[in-house]
């Protein structure tokens, strides 16, 4: 059996269930859990990590929103998905602000996801 999902994986997953999760709301879902709020850094750090983990064990994947109904997910995984999310995050694509790339950024829950949730809801 997989490791258990954590809160703020299953909350992820939950938000994901019928659309894509902007990398903006997994850093407010963070805030909320946490209780506080962290800065902008420590929040793009955390839900860093959150997105990766879930995109590690198969029930999540990271891409960009490049239109009213386009995901377009990114093919990289392990080392070289962190270093595309870094470099992502830090680099926003011509004429998009800071705030926009962050919600351009997406994870899309897999049917994996959504299963692994539901098993362990049981």
């Amino acid at each position: 059996m997989a490791d258990p999902l954590n809160d703020i994986e299953l909350e992820i997953i939950e938000n994901g269930e019928d659309d894509w999760v902007l990398f903006l709301h997994i850093m407010g879902i963070i805030n909320e859990a946490k209780g506080s709020v962290l800065t902008e850094d420590e929040a793009i750090a955390e839900a860093t990590g959150s997105a990766l983990a879930l995109c590690a064990k198969g029930y999540a994947q990271l891409g960009r929103y490049t239109g009213p109904t386009n995901f377009v997910p990114w093919p990289e995984t392990g080392d070289a998905l962190r270093t595309r999310l870094e470099h992502e995050l830090k680099n926003p694509p011509p004429g998009e602000d800071h705030e926009c790339n962050l919600m351009y950024i997406m994870l899309d829950i897999l049917p994996e996801g959504q299963k692994a949730r539901d098993e362990q809801s049981r």
